[in-house]
This record gives C-alpha cells, structure tokens and sequence, in this order.
C-alpha cells in the first residue's frame, strides 16, 4: 500500500505492507487512511500527527512515512539528516532463506556464499538438520527465524542442537503473548533471543526488559519512523540489542527503514531483493551493504 501526501507542491511518499496477522488487509487499511482527517494535520513538520490519528499498523506506517519524506523534502534535506542520523553507517543486511524442501534451501545458501548474513526460516520439521546442512556450505553469519513455530520445551531443545552451529541470533521462538514462557527460553538459550511478534511498540519493548536479549522492530509494526525511533531508545534504555526487520515490500518503506538504521547492530532489509520486480526502487545493495539513493527526504523520486 502506498501514500502520497503534497503540500505547496511537494510530496512525500510512504509505504507499508498489510499484514494477516495483525488483521490487516488492503481493504482495512484503505478505509483506515480514507478515514483520516489530512486537514487537521498541521503542515509538513507535523510528524506527531500521525501517531495521534491512527493506531501502530500498517496504515499509520505509510503515512509516518509519507510525512517524513515530505518534511525532508521541504527541507531540502535527507531524511536520515531532518532525524539526526546522516553519517552514521548501518550494518549489512541479510538475505532470507524462505521455508522450501531441504534441497532447495541448500541451493538458495549456496547462491548466497559471498553475502555476509543469511536468515533462515525454521519452526517445522527437520529444520535444525536444514540448518545444519546449510551450514555445510555457507561460512557467513546465520540467523534463525521461528515466526513463533515452536513450544517452549522444543525451543529449549532446538536452540540446544543449533548452538554448535554459530548461530548469530534466533528471532520469535515461541507464539506472542508468553512472556514468561519467552524468558524461560531465553535464559536456557545459548543462542541470543529476539522478540518479533512480540515487539511493536516502545510500550512493547519495555514489557519485554529482562525476557529477550533484543527486539527485531519493523516500520509497518511500530507505525513508522516516528514510533520507531521512541522503542529503539526504549530498547537501549534496556540494554537490549537491535534489529530492523521488514516485510515484503519495494524500495520506499525499505529505503525509509535504511535511514534510520544507523540506530541497530542488525538489519533484515532485503524485501527488494526477494521481488521479481521492484516497482519503486531507492536503496541499492552491494554483498549486502546498503547505500542510499542521493536527494532530499527518501531520496527517491516516485510518481504515484
């Protein structure tokens, strides 16, 4: 889904994926942006007034971005620069490994080998032996994400197995919502444990203190830059570590996510990279370094 918001002839643009599991659809998001009063907006610079006109969430996540752009723009300015953050460098991003059958897991690592991070997806069975396997041909930095597919116990266990393997970080191991569960994995976890589902909000990520060891945020979850920065510094606050996550989306929400994220020790930006074709492309990627386009706001020109 895409916004365009113009002001004395300039326009800023955002973007967001609607998500199932947070009961989003294009439709609900539609009629959540169509339902927004623009003129009680109060002018370009107004970068709280999304947040005070639309819960965290895909919708609100597109116009945060569209506003940002915009008062970038109107400044004649980055938006990593309107924020604070020009000059900062960002971590590589890793490329994902959906879940396929073993072989072509395999494949996909091995065409991957000169990449400096990879995620894998696992949470079925047999994974920790696709793991393993992958291992065997890639040499990089591995991260493993469960999108809550495991029990408590069988997390325990499977972070017990994958431990040998020299795993960076293990994202959402068990279903949101368990937040005693979640520390318990945690604590018998020798492998870092980071909260997804669980974390999107900085409210989130002060009731997470103390239960995971970081908080993979995500712009469409957080509801844009703005919520995003506040549950970083909350995430810092806590001594947690940080990841940028994203969603299957195009160069606008994943160019909005590099600037900001000078902020983490890891990204997870690589939604262009998993689509055919990019219909609005900003970000380029070299072995997984992120560079941003040159221009004011995004620094991408897009017509919509």
């Amino acid at each position: 889904m895409f916004v365009a918001v113009t002001y004395d002839g300039l326009t800023g643009v955002g973007e967001a994926s609607p998500n199932d599991r947070w009961g989003e659809t294009p439709e609900s998001v539609v009629a959540q942006l169509e339902a927004v009063d623009v003129g009680s907006l109060k002018g370009p610079f107004d970068l709280e007034g999304p947040t005070e006109l639309l819960p965290a969430g895909a919708a609100r996540a597109a116009l945060d971005i569209a506003m940002h752009d915009l008062a970038a723009r109107r400044a004649g300015i980055g938006l990593s620069e309107l924020l604070g953050l020009a000059g900062g460098s960002r971590p590589a991003t890793s490329v994902t490994i959906p879940i396929s059958d073993r072989e072509r897991m395999i494949e996909r690592a091995r065409s991957l080998a000169d990449h400096p991070a990879l995620k894998l997806k696992v949470g079925f069975e047999e994974d920790v032996d696709v793991v393993r396997a992958v291992r065997s041909v890639y040499t990089g930095r591995i991260r493993v994400d469960a999108n809550e597919g495991w029990e408590r116990d069988d997390a325990i266990d499977r972070l017990e197995e994958l431990a040998p393997l020299d795993i960076e970080l293990c994202e959402q191991p068990i279903p949101a919502g368990r937040l005693k569960d979640l520390h318990e994995v945690t604590k018998n976890s020798p492998i870092p444990v980071f909260a997804d589902e669980d974390a999107c909000t900085a409210e989130d990520v002060a009731d997470l203190a103390g239960a995971v060891d970081g908080v993979n945020l995500k712009l469409r979850k957080t509801g844009g830059v703005r919520e995003f920065m506040r549950a970083a510094a909350v995430a810092r606050a806590h001594d947690m570590k940080l990841m940028i996550g994203c969603d299957l989306e195009s160069g606008v929400a994943i160019t909005a996510g590099a600037h900001v994220a000078v902020l983490v020790d890891f990204a997870d930006l690589d939604g262009p990279l998993l689509l055919k074709n990019d219909p609005y492309p900003g970000v380029t990627y070299t072995k997984g370094t992120m560079t941003l386009p040159d221009g004011p706001g995004l620094g991408m020109e897009v017509s919509l």
